[in-house]
């Protein structure tokens, strides 16, 4: 079965002619970020990024800012086959990390009064609660806390098969909904923090129920545009890619440490809430300190309720809260060094935006490989995590 799952993969790369991501372009750096060529800990955290290229990771995008400034730069490739070297300018997709930004939208709503934590989802979406396993017994709170015990739709076989048969398909919410409806719970509402995609798509079929605007308009009107995120793209493979220095996206899909393939037209169900956001560090570094350092986005009256919420999941690496914001790296830093944010993997990239209050540090990591499936790049892309956060946390 192993191996007719990877002719499928391979046969289906070598077919995406049509790709609706374009080769990558070299970019022009963003012209309003500010960079400290001389920051006390661009050294130590350029040589990690070289050292982690050369085993193998295709390309990397580190950007801290703390009270010495700013500092940002790349190493590797963006665009392997076209010998494009990864700059700060390049986008790469962001996975989960999606899923704060909704999370944020999703608090101005509450803050306005058309979105309550304690509200059961049944009040907003009666029909689709009523085919979601305990429906009637769990709360808007517990789909950004991860605590519905709502089955992930982005671990089901049937869903992952159709997405490799067809690469660049524009997947609907509906669609996803029928292959999660009815299907058992991992845990009783409210038990336990399991991680499930379903919850921030659930999420944002809620948010356009109340505000009867899609949630991507939303997000675009009320964070991205507001931040001046001029180089971020919420996009749902609908059409073609709108920017052409997006990175390209790697994978060793025959997990056998040989060559990586580049699987950057395969979507993973993007725009529907858990992932579809596409950005640059420059970026990434604008909705981070607007959210946590200038309070322009969510009230700090908001923040305290989401940090006051914060509980430890299965396996003590992370935090979840009611806000889609986490509290990760738990098993690296001590507890006196909290680090709120999102870590994100796809299937083709992976990425990290944290904030770090004990030093006024914002980091924002970009990766053009995936981090879904389990190969050993995967153990170097979290090795490497680790091994950032070490040095920035200092």
């Amino acid at each position: 079965m192993r191996n007719i799952l990877i002719l499928t993969f391979i046969l289906v790369i070598s077919s995406c002619k049509d790709s609706l991501i374009a080769p990558t372009v070299v970019c022009t750096e963003d012209a309003n970020i500010t960079v400290n060529s001389s920051h006390p800990k661009a050294a130590a955290l350029q040589a990690k990024m070289d050292e982690f290229i050369g085993k193998g990771i295709p390309g990397i995008t580190v950007l801290i800012a703390d009270d010495n400034g700013i500092w940002t730069n790349s190493a590797g490739y963006a665009d392997i086959e076209n010998d494009i070297k990864m700059q700060p300018c390049h986008l790469n997709k962001l996975g989960s990390i999606t899923k704060m930004m909704v999370g944020t939208l999703a608090w101005q709503l509450i803050q306005e009064g058309l979105l309550s934590i304690d509200e059961p989802i049944k009040t907003y979406i009666p029909d689709i609660a009523s085919e979601i396993t305990n429906g009637d017994k769990i709360t808007f709170g517990m789909l950004l806390n991860h605590t519905s015990g709502i089955y992930d739709v982005a671990g089901d076989l049937n869903f992952n098969l159709a997405v490799v048969n067809d690469f660049s398909y524009s997947w609907s919410s509906e669609e996803i909904l029928e292959l999660m409806t009815n299907k058992p719970a991992t845990d009783e509402p409210g038990a336990t923090v399991s991680y499930s995609n379903s919850n921030t798509m659930i999420e944002a079929l809620i948010i356009e129920a109340v505000t009867g605007k899609k949630h991507g308009e939303l997000l675009t009107e009320r964070i991205l545009k507001p931040l001046g995120m001029n180089s971020t793209v919420y996009y749902d493979y609908s059409d073609d890619f709108p920017m052409d220095r997006l990175a390209q996206g790697y994978l060793d899909f025959n997990n056998d440490g040989g060559q990586i393939q580049n699987i950057s037209a395969l979507n993973p169900g993007s725009g529907n809430g858990y992932t579809g956001v596409y950005s640059t560090v420059a970026d990434l570094y604008r909705f981070m300190k607007a959210l946590m350092v200038d309070k322009s986005l969510i009230t700090q009256e908001s923040l305290d309720t989401i940090f006051a919420s914060f509980r430890l999941a299965s396996g003590g690496t992370w935090m979840s809260s009611v806000g889609g914001i986490h509290n990760e790296f738990r098993t690296v830093l001590s507890e006196e060094k909290p680090s709120y944010g999102h870590g994100g993997g796809d299937i083709g990239y992976s990425a990290n935006l944290n904030y770090l209050p004990h030093n006024n540090t914002i980091f924002a990591g970009t990766y053009n490989y995936g981090t879904n499936l389990r190969t050993a790049l995967r153990e170097e892309i979290g090795n490497l995590q680790v091994e950032l956060m070490e040095i920035i946390a200092e």
